[in-house]
């Protein structure tokens, strides 16, 4: 069995979204456990509304690419369709990791190309695993990329998933 990390985000009805999305990844997923979430803004594009965002752990047999369409299905049934990169969503899913796993792909990037960058992906990853294990392909540790993560501030919040 796998070990998986999904980032979870919602900046419309981010609270609402994310439970229907925990929800529905609960329902593939039973063996799971949700970080705490966060509160940040845009990252990209700051004139709209703050985000919500967390990681999900989860133990699968399904292959990276069989998880990445399971979340494709999640954000098509909660709408996802930001009218510009980097827009508004109902929800955004990605794959962090699989394993130690490597994967490129047209459709999937394991390990996520950016989260080393985000504070809002790794706040949240290093709450589910060892923050001494290193990123696949690499010796630094999550502890030393959150160290070295943009200033962003995020917030802990009261939502639970």
């Amino acid at each position: 069995m796998a070990t998986v990390f999904l980032a979870l985000g919602s900046n419309i009805h981010p609270e609402v979204n994310l439970r229907k999305a925990a929800t529905m990844l609960r329902q593939t997923f039973p063996k799971i456990q949700f970080s705490s979430v966060y509160r940040s803004k845009a990252a990209e594009v700051e004139t709209q509304p703050d985000f919500l965002n967390a990681v999900a752990k989860i133990g699968t047999d399904l292959r990276p690419q069989e998880v990445k369409a399971v979340l494709d299905v999640i954000e098509h049934s909660l709408q996802k369709n930001p009218p510009y990169r980097f827009g508004p969503r109902t929800i955004d899913l990605d794959v962090l990791l699989y394993d130690d796993l490597i994967l490129q792909t047209e459709t999937l990037t394991i390990p996520h190309p950016r989260m080393h960058e985000r504070r809002f992906v790794l706040e949240p990853l290093v709450e589910l695993m060892d923050p001494v294990k290193p990123l696949p392909g690499g010796n630094t540790s999550f502890r030393e990329l959150l160290r070295g993560a943009s200033a962003e501030p995020i917030h802990k919040t009261n939502v639970i998933l």
